[in-house]
């Protein structure tokens, strides 16, 4: 198999697929706004883990004195190596023939709308994998890998007090006994004591909301705000955990498929504090893929576009058929874990 360039631009098809890619993260894998891409030209990862942005205040001296020394924060140094993500598909005799009948005299251009609209799914495909890593970091704290031959494990050393599990009477599914109002109070309480500052978002199902929505307690002291509502919406349920000064929630549903079937990048019985803008919980590493070694070797990709999602087009003769390929090098690291708090609610 090997690379051709002769059918479509590969450096267009490449920007094209990176913009499949940010498009996806902008409107439908959003946990990039919690763990943003940083490209790097590596494909490894070294970060300092606990750097928060503030240091510890500064000292009072006497005039004529030295200034006291601050230190580098940091408590310990993660690294590790960036996995590839691909996913190829096959463009065969037999459609290559039913596509050219269509328009005799457009062969090359039919060929090319297919790699485009093949390049299209693989990319959405690999940003999917991303965001499937993403959700996972959040939730668990860790990551575990053990796929097609790869096992990495990384845990990335949250708080065991950042992770509670209600049960019983207390589960936001026992409308009558539960007090999620008091649940909440008491992990934003945990997270300021933590980190010195309130988490930003409640990321939540629309589940876990519905079950908000029902709750006898809340719907009480929705009623001593705006009356007794006989349906609560969404509107007033934050401006009750705004009148006790929790964040707002943030419903995240998205699904991705796994073996043909719709799994959920964040399960739905999750609730999740995140942190403001600004503060440092961590980053999605994007390297440099052989791919993009191979094209800029053959001067079809500038050295400087190197990391990054990437697509390439193969071909094979026999059997005859055209391969289009997204990959990427990519994984979501938390350097500051404790900036998030998990429960798990139902």
């Amino acid at each position: 198999m090997a690379l051709i360039y002769d059918v479509v631009d590969v450096q267009e098809l490449t920007g094209f697929v990176r913009g499949v890619q940010l498009e996806r993260e902008r409107n439908v894998f959003q946990l990039s706004r919690f763990l943003p891409n940083e490209n790097i030209d590596d494909i490894e990862y070294r970060v300092v883990k606990g750097g928060i942005n503030d240091q510890d205040v500064a000292s009072i001296r006497a005039w004529d004195t030295e200034s006291p020394i601050g230190s580098r924060q940091g408590i310990s140094r993660l690294m590790g190596e960036l996995p590839p993500i691909s996913k190829k598909i096959r463009l065969g005799e037999e459609e290559r023939l039913r596509r050219r009948s269509l328009d005799r005299g457009g062969d090359v251009q039919q060929i090319a709308d297919a790699i485009y609209a093949d390049a299209d799914n693989m990319a959405r495909a690999v940003a999917a994998r991303i965001e499937l890593l993403r959700g996972e970091a959040l939730y668990t704290g860790a990551l575990n890998i053990n796929e097609n031959g790869v096992i990495q494990t990384v845990n990335f050393g949250r708080s065991g007090t950042h992770s509670v599990t209600l049960t019983g009477a207390d589960l936001w599914s026992a409308y009558s006994t539960s007090d999620p109002v008091k649940n909440l109070l008491t992990w934003q309480q945990t997270y300021v004591d933590t980190n010195g500052v309130k988490p930003a978002i409640c990321v939540i199902s629309t589940t876990a909301l519905n079950h908000l929505l029902l709750n006898d307690k809340i719907r009480t002291i929705a009623s001593s705000i705006s009356g007794a509502p006989s349906i609560l919406s969404e509107m007033t349920l934050n401006t009750v955990l705004s009148a006790y000064g929790l964040p707002p929630l943030w419903v995240y549903d998205t699904k991705v498929r796994i073996a043909g079937t719709a799994t959920r990048v964040i399960p739905a019985d999750k609730v999740i504090f995140v942190p403001p803008a600004g503060e440092p919980l961590g980053r999605t590493f994007i390297g440099t893929t052989a791919e993009s070694l191979e094209l800029a070797g053959a001067n079809q990709m500038s050295q400087d576009d190197l990391s990054g999602m990437v697509a390439v087009v193969e071909k094979t003769f026999d059997p005859v058929a055209t391969w289009t390929k997204a990959a990427v090098v990519a994984l979501p690291v938390m350097v500051n874990p404790d900036l998030t708090f998990v429960a798990d609610v139902y």
